[in-house]
């Protein structure tokens, strides 16, 4: 009895003890106030002062991409304000380039290769333009073989539109120096009234110009959609990657995340475009891009507008620049691009 009480009592004095030894001995938790020194953390690309950054684009559908973005003037990132202009010259845009007073451009895919391989510190983002070109003609022909000596209208030259042509023509054994007249059109303006004046009876002719022919009643046999003639000679579906989406060096660099949600939101655009088109006419309306409503929304699906990511997708590109290079060399500026042309998220 006299044992069992004993343990008894010396059980209690055990855990008196360790209970109280935890309160005594739990250690404090201390917060450490900063110290001054460097301490080592991710970089952020967030301006902490307003950047002012231009994006510029040729009018067109290259202008037609970008239209949500121009009208709604999404807020991209903290502290960075975007001015949008669209030109009506390639040319005057690629001396933006070239002079650095440019960050992001929306440019025929051949001409950032070029820029690229003169060392304008650009890089490439994405592909948004797929092909917008249509053979039309007044004439009762049907084949390749129909355009012998015969004069086609077009622009671009030495661009996308016209090397695309050659290298169908040449594909189909005709000869483009020697077998027919290519006529080449200062701009898209002059497309149209070319062909509804009756000088031009067969012309290559981009949306969404081509609507603007349907809209005015004017008549016209389908020759050719290049963008399914490209298909076939190169076996890649999708048609071709007309435009794409460049970026300055220096906010590549620096900026990295801004590019990201540049490129995010010109593709979220692209996907309104084709989801809204009658939202879309009216936005280019009130823009006064010159293009009726009725005209923009039968032309969308012509104009082949989505975006796509170009160094995931640079297994298709580099097949088109190589098709490029083997009809001219100096279509991409002498040599195929490396690693460095495209940016990487």
């Amino acid at each position: 009895m006299k044992k069992t009480l004993y343990l008894v009592l010396l059980l209690m004095m055990i855990f008196t003890v360790s209970a109280c030894s935890q309160n005594v001995e739990e250690p404090e938790v201390v917060i450490e106030e900063p110290t001054g020194e460097e301490v080592e953390t991710p970089e952020l690309t967030t301006p902490e002062e307003p950047l002012y950054v231009k994006a510029m684009t040729p009018e067109g559908a290259t202008t037609i991409a970008m239209l949500k973005m121009i009208y709604e003037q999404p807020e991209l990132m903290n502290n960075v304000i975007v001015e949008y202009e669209s030109i009506n010259s390639t040319d005057l845009l690629a001396s933006e380039i070239i002079a650095e007073k440019v960050d992001f451009a929306l440019i025929p895919t051949n001409l950032a290769i070029k820029l690229y391989n003169k060392g304008v510190p650009y890089k490439f983002v994405s592909i948004n333009t797929h092909g917008n070109l249509y053979m039309i003609t007044s004439e009762d022909i049907d084949s390749w073989d129909s355009l012998r000596g015969k004069d086609v209208y077009m622009i671009g030259q030495g661009l996308v539109p016209d090397l695309i042509f050659r290298a169908l023509l040449e594909a189909n054994g005709l000869d483009p120096e020697n077998d027919l007249n290519i006529i080449y059109l200062a701009g898209t303006s002059e497309v149209g009234p070319t062909y509804i004046a009756g000088k031009s009876t067969i012309t290559i002719m981009p949306e969404p110009v081509l609507s603007t022919l349907d809209a005015k009643g004017i008549s016209y046999n389908m020759l050719f959609d290049l963008q399914e003639e490209y298909e076939k000679i190169s076996g890649i579906e999708g048609g071709f990657p007309q435009a794409g989406l460049v970026v300055r060096n220096t906010i590549a660099e620096v900026y990295p995340d801004l590019v990201v949600a540049f490129a995010d939101a010109l593709s979220e655009s692209s996907d309104w475009l084709n989801e809204f088109p009658d939202l879309a006419g009216g936005y280019a309306e009130q823009l006064e891009l010159g293009i009726p409503a009725p005209v923009f929304v039968k032309a969308v699906d012509g104009l082949n507008i989505h975006h796509e990511d170009a160094f995931l997708n640079k297994e298709k590109l580099e097949s088109f620049f190589k098709m490029l290079y083997s009809f001219s060399p100096e279509a991409i500026g002498g040599k195929m691009p490396d690693e460095d042309f495209y940016f990487k998220r």
